[in-house]
């Protein structure tokens, strides 16, 4: 007969948590002691014993997956297309550390105090790597202690909860879940514990709300624990939840409508109340509902964030009451346009049922004259002059004074209304022009001429460099005659092509395919000689090119090419595509020379090598090297002689974007003439899959608007971790070829949102395009108009970076960026203007005098001849003035 351990343990080391629940409620305390007396020196060997079950387990799908994949080499089919296989790729065992359930479990039931318990369940050494499943052990660990007295289960159920840290809980969390599926087992009041009511409500779905015996007791802590807007923002189904279980009667109304003012009482930033904010907007009160509470209302206009002002508006407006003086000189100190207007309409309304002087409301009105929005400025300043004989000394004075202050336009217009002096004129500051920064220079690309060197080579899959080294580097060594040398280096990196690899497929590594160059250089025939009807065939080892990004599968395809010239013995005595810059670029003379040397030895280029060339071929054609070119004869020189001379026309690009509720993609699509199509063949083909931008730029050196255009699929996206970089702008500016849109989203985007407080963001890459006359100006300022308008990024911070860029020498191309962006982001005909048109349109005037621009822009011509005079006006008609005005 065994004892109670030795039953509890078999269960243990089977991973059955529920069969360690079960026993452990049939136990007579007795046998929970010894049980309890045993655990904690079990958990080394449970730790070991689990982790080796786990390693097996990886490794027997492992070897499952490798039957799956020599079945698919030798019916030549992908992997996936075999009956079962996707089956078992879900299956894929993840280190779940199952062994720790039944020791939890077992620690639960069989420890004798409370708090012992509580300790054991939160022992590090018991806290699995990966999520556990749906329900992971708390059912179990619910069974193990349902036999323990209520007062006990409640006991350990608050000490849980007050173990709970942090203020980010993830739904599915254990510690959460067994904490509140105790607290409501147990039918213990819930302590009060800001970690446990962020828990609480991250992890309950709105559906389960209504019968959950923990809402009337943490709803009301919903609206008093710090950090709940934040962590709600996500969950835009709880709201309308809520407001459901009010009009079922399940909570009152009262209640919710009472903890959003309480908690809009408390302030906070504009995301620590938006979700309040929503569930009061949901709850609709009426208007007998807000009138009790009207101060609280009028309270939140001067000291709330933005979205609790404009809900406070809301409300008192539908009441139709004026608020109280004071709150409304708070809307009025404001730096939001809109509520400055809102504070200068209310301010009207008051001062025409004031007796008396109006100095009171002097300083409240000097701070709307000086708003940032030219919309409230002008309407203060049409308040001001309209009540003007009403001021006494005191509140004319304050006035005066703020005069100074204003733009000239609008300070002479306020000036003669209060006996004070207009302002002067501004001295026009004369512009001088400073020389841009010179763009850099790729560096050049190293060369290989040793086999030790070759074999030291790491072939890895994120180092492109090194694989176009040991490619470039094998190829001329072959073909230069010291064969045994370079196979006796190379001799470890052909042991690992054994007789098995040849039936896998498809080859994912180029250390793979240089693998079985390498033992075809020792062992001549080694694959024909392995293959079971002699049929070698390496191109079908190339992944299909939607299975993975280009940046991966073209360097594959182009190893690929070369060992099946090798197997054939057509090897050329070098590669016409190796980069000659460290970037990846080919320059011209170079593919010129190697050109010559094939002609002259009667070499036929690789096919998918001189498609290569042409991708990364450099732009830049001097007289000499267009000279030599026009001498190639065979076919393909006439063909890199018309891509140095004559290139067809570029690849159009199509953007188009993709917007979920809270994330974004941009695809892209390429139209092209029939001569690039045959060059980029299927390389741009949609995939599923995300480009690096990094290590695409390699196979696309020349190219720099396809890269830039396929990489920004991911940069408007919150998740994946290939989004392309600010680092990868500046290497798009080393690389070659025109600029469109996908390479001004992309600039444009740094522009506005620069990930380094310390760097420039997107304004040296400007500088650098600017420099080399290569930057897209009319397009990128169509993608700063496309990104603003979709909310992404702030208008100041455009309007800051091209004013920048223009005083560091861009300030031609900032004009050109400007025709773009007017047309696109100026407000039309019955569209709102706001300050951030007023200020974009500012600069736009000012820099078209620094470039001494002309051309009438239909955006602005319509906005000059509006017949209203506002800032945005005035500096549309200085701007359509300059632009129309005849050249001196």
């Amino acid at each position: 007969m065994t004892n109670a351990w030795d039953d509890v343990r078999a269960a243990i080391d089977a991973e059955d948590a529920s069969a360690v629940a079960a026993l452990m409620i049939g136990y007579s305390d007795a046998q929970r002691r010894e049980v309890a007396r045993e655990l904690p020196g079990y958990l080394p060997i449970a730790r070991q014993a689990g982790t080796r079950r786990d390693y097996e387990r990886m490794r027997r799908h492992r070897d499952r997956w490798r039957e799956f994949e020599l079945l698919a080499a030798e019916a030549g089919r992908y992997v996936l297309d075999l009956p079962g296989a996707t089956e078992l790729l879900s299956q894929a065992p993840v280190v779940e550390d199952r062994w720790m359930e039944p020791m939890r479990v077992a620690g639960a039931g069989a420890i004798a105090g409370a708090a012992a318990v509580a300790t054991w369940l939160t022992k590090r050494e018991l806290e699995p790597t990966s999520m556990p499943g749906e329900a992971g052990d708390v059912p179990a660990i619910l069974q193990a202690v349902a036999a323990r007295p209520v007062a006990w289960q409640q006991d350990l159920a608050v000490r849980l909860a007050l173990r709970l840290r942090g203020t980010r809980p993830q739904a599915g969390d254990r510690r959460v879940r067994l904490a509140l599926e105790l607290l409501r087992a147990s039918g213990a009041e819930p302590p009060e514990h800001d970690p446990l009511t962020l828990a609480w409500v991250i992890d309950t779905p709105p559906g389960d709300l209504a019968g959950d015996p923990l809402l009337d007791a943490m709803l009301p802590r919903l609206f008093e624990t710090e950090g709940t807007g934040r962590a709600l923002e996500s969950r835009q189904e709880l709201p309308a939840a809520l407001v459901e279980l009010a009009a079922q009667g399940r909570i009152r109304r009262e209640s919710l409508l009472g903890g959003c003012r309480t908690r809009f009482l408390r302030g906070g930033q504009a995301a620590d109340l938006r979700f309040f904010v929503r569930l009061h907007d949901l709850l609709d009160p009426a208007p007998e509902e807000v009138a009790p509470h009207a101060g609280d209302y009028a309270a939140a206009l001067s000291h709330g964030p933005a979205n609790l002002a404009d809900l406070a508006l809301r409300q008192l407006r539908r009441l139709k009451v004026t608020p109280p003086v004071e709150a409304v000189e708070g809307l009025l100190y404001r730096r939001e346009g809109r509520l400055v207007r809102a504070g200068l309409s209310l301010l009207d309304r008051a001062i025409k049922a004031a007796d008396g002087d109006l100095d009171a409301y002097a300083p409240a009105l000097a701070a709307a004259l000086l708003c940032e929005s030219a919309e409230a400025r002008e309407r203060a300043i049409k308040l001001a002059v309209r009540h003007a004989p009403r001021f006494g000394p005191l509140g004319a004075e304050t006035i005066r004074q703020t005069v100074a202050m204003l733009p000239p336009g609008h300070g002479s217009e306020l000036a003669p209304a209060f006996g004070a002096e207009p302002p002067p004129e501004p001295e026009p500051v004369r512009f001088v022009p400073v020389p841009l920064p010179a763009a850099p220079e790729p560096g050049p690309m190293p060369s290989i001429s040793q086999a030790r060197a070759l074999a030291r080579l790491r072939l890895a899959e994120f180092e492109w460099s090194q694989s176009e080294l040991w490619l470039d580097g094998f190829v001329r060594m072959v073909a230069g005659g010291d064969r045994e040398e370079l196979a006796a280096e190379l001799a470890p990196l052909a042991a690992r092509c054994d007789d098995r690899a040849y039936r896998w497929f498809p080859w994912w590594e180029t250390a793979d395919w240089a693998g079985a160059m390498a033992r075809e250089l020792s062992e001549p025939g080694a694959e024909r000689k392995a293959m079971p009807d002699g049929e070698v065939n390496p191109p079908r080892r190339v992944p299909e090119m939607t299975h993975g990004g280009a940046w991966r599968i073209v360097p594959l395809a182009r190893f690929a090419e070369v060992y099946q010239a090798q197997l054939d013995g057509r090897l050329p005595p070098y590669l016409l595509a190796t980069p000659t810059r460290d970037n990846g670029l080919l320059d011209a003379q170079a593919l010129v020379e190697r050109l010559e040397g094939y002609e002259r030895d009667g070499v036929t280029a690789l096919p998918l090598d001189l498609r290569q060339a042409l991708l990364r071929l450099s732009r830049t054609v001097t007289p000499e090297v267009a000279a030599r070119a026009a001498r190639l004869t065979g076919q393909t020189g006439r063909t890199v002689c018309r891509w140095l001379t004559d290139r067809p026309a570029e690849p159009e690009t199509v953007l188009r974007w993709e917007t979920g509720e809270r994330d974004g993609f941009v695809t892209s699509e390429f139209v092209s003439g029939p001569e690039y199509a045959e060059v980029l063949g299927d390389f741009l083909v949609p995939r599923m899959h995300e480009e690096i931008c990094r290590l695409m730029l390699p196979v696309f050196a020349g190219h720099r608007e396809l890269v830039a255009a396929r990489s920004i699929y991911t940069v408007m996206s919150y998740g994946p971790q290939s989004r392309p970089s600010l680092r990868d702008l500046e290497l798009l500016t080393l690389a070659d070829g025109p600029g469109g849109p996908g390479l001004a989203l992309l600039l444009a985007y740094y522009l506005l949102d620069d990930p380094d407080p310390d760097s420039d963001g997107g304004l040296q890459p400007l500088l650098h395009l600017a420099a080399a006359g290569d930057l897209p100006g009319a397009e990128l300022g169509r993608q700063l108009a496309e990104l603003l308008r979709r909310g992404c990024g702030a208008p100041s911070v455009a309007v800051a970076a091209l004013r920048e860029a223009a005083g560091r020498g861009a300030h031609r191309e900032v004009w050109q960026v400007m025709t773009g962006l007017l047309p696109a982001y100026l407000p039309g005909p019955g569209e709102r203007a706001t300050s951030a048109h007023t200020r974009m349109i500012g600069l736009a005037a000012e820099v078209a005098e620094w470039a001494d621009a002309r051309g009438e822009l239909a955006a602005v011509a319509e906005l000059a001849g509006r017949a209203r005079d506002s800032e945005l006006v005035r500096h549309a008609r200085r701007l359509h003035a300059r632009l129309t005005a005849c050249s001196p």
